[in-house]
């Protein structure tokens, strides 16, 4: 009973040094804390639940490159036209709409989202938090 004890004592105090070098190295988000989320935000974890249209505010040279499947592109150099493709597929079927550009920093999204919101105000829009580098694995 005695070794029982001594076990389990030793692989809670590896656990708990592992937690907090992880925790401590920024490794591993702390479990208490929320994501910090600006209005109108939403997580990628939560994005994948949603069948979202996307549209992506990246360069047209990011999007040719890589994008999320089915996303439209739309920038401040093409709205326009990506509205009109985007009021077509919102009328067709109404679901959320999630803008994301490049990463946290770029702030194209929200300029884009602010956009729609007076376009489109029956319409539930969100930007992605961390944007295309949050949604990578």
């Amino acid at each position: 009973m005695c070794a029982l004890v001594k076990e389990f004592l030793l692989i809670a105090a590896l656990t708990c040094v592992g937690a907090a070098l992880s925790i401590g190295t920024k490794r591993a988000q702390a479990p208490w804390a929320l994501p910090e989320l600006g209005p109108g935000e939403i997580l990628a974890i939560d994005a994948r639940s949603l069948d979202p249209i996307w549209v992506d505010a990246r360069s047209e040279e990011a999007f040719a490159e890589a994008h999320i499947a089915d996303a439209l592109h739309m920038n401040e150099a093409t709205w326009e036209t990506g509205l009109f493709d985007l009021m077509d597929r919102w009328l067709e079927t109404p679901r959320p709409i999630i803008v994301y550009c490049s990463d946290a920093g770029c702030s194209t999204s929200k300029k884009i989202a602010a956009q729609l919101r007076e376009a489109l105000p029956d319409a539930e829009i969100y930007t992605l938090n961390g944007g295309w580098a949050s949604w990578q694995p």
